[in-house]
Parts: structure tokens; sequence; C-alpha cells
């Protein structure tokens, strides 16, 4: 990167992909994580303040879809242990 191009952003917050990659044919929702295939495409060039309302939506939209399971369980899912759900 040369010095007349700025830095991008550090960004810390980990995807929340869960390698259960299948979109849902009625609400286009991925059945792992509940992004939209839009937002799995832009979450590469997200500021960390863009991936928090998103990850609050995610939230929002697995509760009212009656998926209770907390981010724990998807975050152990995603190191290889075992879930119980």
């Amino acid at each position: 990167m040369s010095a007349d191009q700025p830095t991008p952003p550090l960004r810390t917050l980990p995807s929340p992909c869960v390698a259960v990659c299948k979109l849902d044919a009625g609400t286009g929702h991925c059945l792992g994580c509940w992004r939209t295939i839009d937002e799995i495409r832009r979450w590469g060039v997200m500021t960390d303040d863009e991936r928090l309302v998103l990850l609050a939506a995610l939230r929002e939209r697995r509760r009212e879809a009656g998926d209770l399971r907390d981010d724990r369980r998807r975050i152990n899912r995603r190191r290889g242990l075992a879930v119980a759900t």
C-alpha cells in the first residue's frame, strides 16, 4: 500500500458464518447464519459499526423465526465442539 492511500480500518468482529451455507428459498436467509446473499457478500467490506448493526438484525431474525439458540452455541460449532440442539 502506498503512502498516499489511506489505511483500511481494522475489523475485529468475526463472521457469523457457521459453515452451514444454504439459502432458504422462501426467506433468502442462510440457514446457518441468517444473512442474505448480499449481506454475506458485503461482510468483508463492512466496518465494525456496520457489522454490529447487522449482527443485531440477525439476532432479531432468529428470534422472530423461533430460533432461540444463543450465539455461544454457534461459536462452539464453528470451533468444532459438540453442540446440543
